[in-house]
């Protein structure tokens, strides 16, 4: 895949610098777009998509830093997985998308469990993107707060007020339908 990215782009420079952002940003996209699929094949296909759109638009990318860098990939993969989640949605059923390999031995409580995870995924998908890519970052990606900024290119306090509002968004959802009191 790298090397169908690297024949797009011109020039040795332009090729070593996308090289190394490849190398710095993979393991992270493909983190946040399995968070998004719980499939490798399907989160592998997300990051190989955001990559060949990034070697498409390389031109644009030249005075990003490197946060901005990691900021636009997230948001390209982000798109990318849940262009094809929602393709595979069409296809199967979504109490495939969301089996959690659970022995089965509390049938009402996984079906419970994976009612309130559709439920919340969908309200987080839901949310302004500035939110939905914080909670996203934190909660799906396990990623720490300075992180978070630092990939987002915002600051440590800002990632905490988002949180803050988001959690609070996202429960005042839950209540309105009715997974909480």
């Amino acid at each position: 895949m790298l090397m169908l990215c690297l024949a797009m782009i011109d020039g040795s420079g332009a090729q070593d610098s996308f090289e190394k952002i490849y190398n710095d940003n993979k393991d992270l996209m493909y983190q946040y777009a399995y968070s998004i699929l719980k499939d490798v094949s399907s989160s592998e296909d997300a990051v190989q998509d955001a990559f060949i759109s990034l070697a498409k638009n390389f031109e644009k990318t030249k005075q990003m830093d490197c946060n901005q860098i990691r900021s636009y990939l997230i948001i390209i993969v982000r798109h990318a997985a849940f262009k094809i989640y929602n393709k595979r949605k069409r296809e199967i059923s979504t109490e495939d998308i969301y089996t959690d390999g659970d022995d089965g031995s509390d049938l009402a409580a996984d079906a419970e469990s994976r009612e309130l995870r559709k439920a919340l995924f969908g309200l987080v998908r839901a949310l302004d993107p500035k939110y939905g890519n914080v909670i996203m970052l934190k909660y799906f990606c396990d990623m720490k707060d300075k992180e978070i900024a630092g990939t987002l290119d915002i600051s440590l306090e800002n990632v905490k007020v988002r949180l803050h509002r988001a959690k609070t968004m996202l429960k005042k959802q839950l209540k309105e339908a009715g997974y909480c009191d």
